[in-house]
């Protein structure tokens, strides 16, 4: 044992500090930065781990504590140069990089982190019976203390506690509910192969159907963290359709209904024309990403599933919808590998007519494979035969081309920048993408820089959160003022 923890021990054991304490005590520390420990002596550490264990105590069975505060003597026993995040909860995947997530959202400067996991015990009363490393009988429970640069606007402190609170609020939805959601997903794999056999409501869509359930089995095998699932329900109500959500349908994330424009039933006549053309008829699949960032595990925008309710007749009834985040196996697996995806690649491939293992129909593959997978979740094989024409044709040349493409949820837009390589650098994409930042009033930017094979030429994929009339504008001249 390390000598300053040998120096805690002892001062703790002098106190007459209980050993269960003493225990949590050498667990806290042991894996503890040197740094951290030399910027304590052995009297603070001692109070520190106290105050852990009375917090930890406290807890009780399966709840949550959260609090930010900055420690002083006489409140807490030790004193810091730091800000303290202290959390408790039963131990369970994402904790960690989800607060460090809001942490970071929020601009507090991570110095140190002590997060071992306890095995405890408790009572009839809830109290710590028992205290040990992982592994050991008992349940697992997180106890976790952040060192934060200092801050002492009181204000900002609140507003972090509440962040972190709500933040470990959907990681336990997320992880309480894995194993339903799960289930949910094999469900409605056989709800799309039951369709399959319901002539002729989708027999132009037959093989893509195949596809879907094809890729809902591939989701569940890690390509997906389920963070959420829910249905929605068109109900009549009179000579009147209503749109409305199925409450005890709601997993993870989506448990929370108070979230919800359609907690309360509403009248698809009082829908905006957009969304009403949405919601009884477009795509019975669509993948897409949500406008909404992640609480859990990383902070992207989510990753969106909806598979559409068709009734006896074909009719939409409804939506099943899930969301999570791809896993990083699944970002990097090949297109070729990933139901959907290699169907349309094939698509592509046959609209071009590409002589296999040509020049073409590699340039074909590559050029697809480097394209940002959600957009090919959601364009159609004409739109992306088009785009990677273009690319391909502009390898050649040396111009500037613009793309757009609408998202299907209507929430923004697509739109690839192809450029010459050496009128490239830092400065130039972030003036080209605040001037289409402005163009499309976005309140929300995501780019992915994409190099061509010969390195002749980039691209940049932004998607930007908008809901401007596409109509309003002139993409003609858009695309001279980019070249510009």
């Amino acid at each position: 044992m390390p000598a300053t923890l040998t120096q805690v021990r002892s001062r703790l054991e002098e106190a007459g500090t209980e050993p269960l304490v003493v225990s949590f005590a050498e667990l806290l520390f042991e894996k503890a930065d040197p740094r951290l420990l030399e910027t304590f002596g052995p009297e603070s550490l001692g109070n520190m781990a106290a105050h852990g264990f009375r917090f930890l105590d406290s807890l009780g069975e399966g709840q949550m504590r959260v609090e930010v505060f900055n420690p002083t003597r006489k409140t807490h026993g030790w004193e810091a140069p730091y800000t303290v995040l202290m959390l408790a909860l039963r131990d369970r995947p994402f904790i960690v990089d989800s607060v460090q997530a809001e942490l970071r959202r929020r601009g507090f400067a991570i110095a140190h982190l002590l997060h071992p996991i306890y095995t405890v015990s408790r009572g009839p009363d809830g109290h710590i019976t028992g205290v040990a490393a992982r592994g050991s009988e008992g349940h697992q429970e997180a106890f976790e203390i952040w060192f934060l640069e200092r801050e002492e606007s009181q204000g900002r402190l609140d507003e972090l506690q509440r962040a972190v609170r709500r933040g470990l609020g959907d990681v336990v939805l997320a992880t309480s509910d894995y194993a339903a959601m799960r289930d949910q997903v094999a469900r409605v794999g056989r709800y799309l192969q039951d369709l399959e056999g319901r002539a002729p409501v989708l027999d132009a869509a037959r093989e893509d159907v195949s596809e879907y359930a094809d890729f809902l089995r591939w989701l569940d095998d890690d390509n997906f963290v389920f963070l959420g699932y829910r249905e929605y329900d068109i109900v009549s109500a009179g000579e009147e359709r209503l749109l409305q959500v199925d409450e005890e349908s709601a997993l993870g994330i989506l448990r929370r209904i108070e979230r919800s424009a359609y907690r309360e039933p509403t009248p698809l006549a009082e829908l905006p024309e957009g969304l009403k053309e949405r919601v009884v008829g477009g795509r019975l699949f669509v993948v897409t990403k949500t406008n909404a960032e992640s609480t859990v595990h990383r902070p992207a925008r989510m990753d969106y599933i909806g598979i559409k309710k068709l009734g006896a007749a074909g009719e939409v009834a409804g939506e099943m919808r899930f969301l999570g985040l791809f896993t990083s196996k699944a970002l990097s697996t090949p297109v070729d590998e990933i139901p959907i995806l290699r169907r349309r690649l094939r698509q592509v491939l046959e609209l071009d007519g590409a002589i296999p293992d040509s020049h073409d129909y590699k340039g074909i593959i590559s050029t697809f494979n480097s394209m940002p997978r959600e957009e090919i979740f959601w364009s159609d094989a004409e739109q992306l035969h088009e785009d990677i024409r273009t690319i391909m044709t502009l390898e050649q040349e040396r111009e500037v081309r613009l793309s757009v493409r609408p998202d299907p949820l209507a929430r923004g837009y697509a739109v690839m920048v192809v450029m010459p390589r050496d009128h490239f650098n830092a400065q130039v994409r972030r003036r080209i993408q605040e001037f289409l930042a402005a163009a499309f009033e976005a309140t929300h930017v995501d780019y992915q820089l994409a190099m061509g094979e010969d390195e002749a030429q980039v691209r940049f994929h932004f998607f930007f959160n908008s809901q401007i009339d596409l109509k309003r504008m002139d993409l003609r001249k858009l695309e001279r003022e980019v070249a510009e």
